[in-house]
């Protein structure tokens, strides 16, 4: 029992005594007068004195009491009213019932305009479907909703606010939630800058990136022209001398072969590679490829492995996987150095949820949940990498070594980005790297053996026999690219064919028109002004359906054929080609004559 409870019961017991013992006074008083003794009233009187007191002490904390009660409710509503955020109540139906000064001011209205109003009246219509979605999870069970939109002022200005809700019963216990608004402009503002800042300076890398690659391009095509000039140049000389240029013509094709490589190696960056694949067990391919790999190791390094049997199975190319590898591993042991060092190839499988989510890329690449996935991980303790350095570490020729330092780790980026796979690079500078490249495995596949391919580096003469079509009618070589055209119709002439030619579709339509019945076959450029091939194969078949096409471009073959085209040529032959890969593509297109 409360202090103030045993005192109110004291007072009411007091106060009753004291009534009946007035009451009884008065009628003694004119009956017995002689029943109270001066004692009792004395008593009684001094009992009534101090009672007097009490009421008198009690009604003095009474006013105390609600004077500090009146001063907590006007700094109550001061908090209120001039809190630096504003506060709503809403009813269920939507109706404000209670909002402070704050957010009247916010919106540009007085206090008494906001209630009985709802509160979509002040939001943006744009943003009026982010509101009713808040409501509607707001009054399911649940913790408070937060959501941002735009909101309007009285004079027509949005801003953004963040609304914080939370459920309450009001006075009538029937459901309503209270509203915390705040207005973050400022943060969103300084976000967009953010924002900005940061396009800007993705903008910058890019153009330093492709800054680097294009003058590194420059420098490895400039270094192969060079050397077709100088031995082209030298086998001219050699003619005029009546000597034979086997030597010089060979080597100008060695570095003709090698710049349309760095053409290759380009696509296959961007991830337009499209080689054939085959189900491989991934460790028995690692498995197979260690004697070249091995080769290529110094012998200051230790090179350990963990390949288990058999391993998990990807659909991908061999040569491919080999190319990873390669580069993988010489940029190990290029980070040990001199000195003496170890370096782990691995193969194992993992769940899409333990692929590391820092230092992947490609940057926009999501696992499926579904899959697992096979990794390949290369790991030294050499010399690790920079943090400065990873987010260009796959950029076309970036090294921190020397400027142009190759097209390796690129390579491998967009072999992997080719088959839906990513990349992760895990470092501790000066001590140690780990690279792992993820596959998504395949599902029940056979599994055949890849087939061994023997690389040689020099480039030989096609040993195609000329005039092997000898009489065998006129071709129609479309070519825009007049050096081109050239080398192509003197190609042709040589397989024995007679040649005519057009610069373009147009041209190319008109000339078919007049002599279609002498053209045996087309050779047609995909990338052409006026009308493209895929336009000057539909003109060209308007006028004989039969005509055979072999349609050539520098693009690979799976991206130029995707999409729906009413034609479709019997042959694709990609650029640059030599005498023999044209004379095929010639032999295969006669034989699937329609």
């Amino acid at each position: 029992m409360t202090e103030k409870t045993i005192r109110s019961d004291q007072t009411e017991a007091l106060r009753q005594r004291a009534e009946n013992i007035a009451g009884g006074k008065a009628v003694l008083s004119s009956e017995t007068p002689e029943a109270f003794s001066p004692e009792e009233a004395q008593r009684t009187l001094h009992e009534l004195q101090v009672h007097q007191i009490e009421l008198e002490v009690q009604n003095e904390e009474l006013r105390r009491t609600q004077g500090e009660l009146e001063a907590s409710r006007a700094r109550y509503f001061d908090l209120y009213d001039l809190a630096p955020v504003g506060y709503f109540t809403v009813s269920e139906a939507g109706p404000i019932q209670e909002a402070n000064l704050t957010a009247a001011n916010l919106l540009g209205v007085t206090r008494v305009s906001l209630v009985n109003q709802p509160l979509t009246h002040f939001i943006l219509p744009a943003d009026q479907d982010i509101y009713f979605q808040h409501r509607k999870q707001m009054f399911e069970p649940g913790e408070s909703q937060v959501c941002e939109l735009r909101m309007l002022h009285q004079d027509g200005t949005s801003f953004w606010a963040r609304l914080d809700a939370t459920v309450v019963q009001d006075t009538k216990d029937a459901p309503a939630y209270r509203v915390v608004l705040s207005n973050i402009s400022d943060r969103k503002q300084a976000e967009a800058e953010r924002a900005i800042f940061a396009d800007q300076n993705r903008q910058l890398q890019k153009a330093e990136s492709l800054g680097r690659m294009a003058g590194a391009i420059a420098h490895h095509f400039n270094n192969q022209l060079g050397v077709v000039i100088g031995n082209l140049e030298l086998a001219m000389m050699d003619l005029s001398q009546k000597a034979i240029p086997h030597e010089t013509i060979i080597a100008a094709m060695n570095a003709s072969n090698k710049a349309a490589e760095m053409s290759n190696l380009m696509l296959t960056y961007l991830g337009q590679s499209f080689d054939k694949r085959e189900a491989l067990d991934l460790a028995a391919t690692c498995l197979r490829s260690l004697p070249m790999l091995q080769a290529v190791i110094p012998g200051n390094a230790l090179f350990e492995t963990d390949l288990p049997s058999p391993g998990p199975v990807i659909m991908a190319n061999a040569n491919q996987i080999l190319q990873i590898l390669t580069n993988l591993i010489t940029n190990a042991w290029e980070a040990i150095g001199e000195g003496h060092g170890a370096i782990t190839l691995s193969v194992k499988t993992v769940l899409a949820l333990n692929i590391p989510a820092v230092h992947r890329f490609p940057l926009n690449w999501q696992p499926q949940h579904h899959i697992p996935y096979a990794c390949l991980e290369v790991a030294d303790n050499g010399c690790g990498i920079q943090d400065i350095d990873m987010e260009k570490l796959f950029d076309p020729f970036f090294s921190s070594k020397f400027t142009g330092r190759g097209m390796g780790l690129s390579v491998v980026l967009g072999i992997v980005r080719a088959h839906g796979g990513v990349v992760t690079v895990e470092s501790e500078p000066g001590r140690s790297s780990a690279v792992r490249v993820f596959f998504p495995v395949a599902g029940e596949v056979s599994i055949r053996q890849p087939q061994r391919t023997a690389i040689d580096g020099n480039a030989m003469i096609s040993k195609v026999y000329c005039g092997e079509f000898a009489g065998a009618g006129t071709l129609l070589l479309i070519e825009d690219e007049e050096q081109v055209r050239d080398v192509a119709a003197a190609m042709i002439k040589r397989l024995g064919f007679s040649v005519l030619e057009a610069k373009d579709g147009i041209e190319a339509a008109e000339l078919f028109h007049q002599r279609h019945d002498e053209i045996r076959l087309v050779l047609c450029d995909l990338t052409m002004p006026r009308m493209n091939g895929w336009e000057t194969l539909t003109a060209l078949r308007k006028q004989a359906p039969d005509i055979p096409v072999v349609l050539a471009s520098g693009y690979d073959e799976e991206q130029v054929m995707a999409g729906e085209h009413t034609e479709r040529p019997q042959v694709f032959l990609e650029k640059p080609y030599n005498l023999q890969r044209l004379g095929d593509a010639i032999r295969r297109a006669l034989i699937n004559e329609k």
